[in-house]
């Protein structure tokens, strides 16, 4: 009787053992991070364009702001108005990036200084196809490529407006398209809507443009 108590005895302990096991731990080293950011606040060349004088760069001065969208301007005729339309054209200079990575993701962040309208139709962005001075006007403005257009809603004032251009990015990062920039432009509205962006050369630094490219090391 002794003899089968024991053995009962030893089983059970050997049952609850087996439930108390716990697993190894994982001995691998765990990496921080898989990707690195970079932000480039450098551009080669912007300005915007303007239907209201279409053989002037920068209309309403050089500089400070990029206007995008339609603003509705009264014209010389009584009772008479007609709209603008609004155009900017930046150019990252790209020479930050690192040779022999892979970009994840590239966002271009604006900040937005004024918005006016109804928010009627949205923003839209497109890649430069060929190369554009600094001085041109709307009747000059270079063509793009409207296969590949990013569109965005319109911002509110005082907001950050971010914009996706990874498939820019990587299209001019790998040569597959010249880096001629980019233009902003409008599309769908028939209203007076005018997004008003700080560009580099805003006196306040912080809400300049930035370009933020997340990528791995390959």
């Amino acid at each position: 009787m002794k003899t089968k108590l024991a053995l009962v005895t030893v089983l059970c302990v050997l049952i609850l053992s087996a439930f108390s096991v716990k697993p190894q731990e994982n001995k691998e080293p765990v990496q921080k991070s898989l990707f690195d950011t970079l932000v480039i606040k450098d551009i080669s060349k912007e300005l915007y364009i303007c239907t209201c004088k279409p053989n002037t760069a920068n209309p309403s001065g050089k500089g400070k702001l990029y206007y995008q969208g339609k603003w509705k301007v009264e014209s010389e005729k009584k009772d008479s108005m007609y709209f603008c339309d609004e155009r900017f054209l930046v150019q990252w200079d790209l020479s930050e990036i690192p040779e022999e990575i892979k970009i994840i993701e590239a966002k271009m962040r604006l900040v937005c200084a004024e918005f006016n309208g109804d928010e009627q139709g949205q923003l839209v962005y497109e890649c430069i196809s060929e190369p554009w001075d600094e001085d041109i006007g709307y009747n000059k403005k270079p063509k793009t490529l409207p296969e590949n257009q990013v569109v965005t809603a319109w911002p509110a004032k005082n907001t950050y407006h971010y914009v996706d251009i990874t498939e820019f990015v990587k299209a001019w990062y790998c040569n597959e398209i010249p880096n001629y920039g980019l233009m902003g432009l409008s599309v769908n509205t028939e209203t007076k809507n005018s997004a008003l962006f700080c560009s580099s050369e805003y006196p306040k630094e912080s809400v300049r443009p930035k370009l933020i490219v997340i990528f791995s090391k390959e």
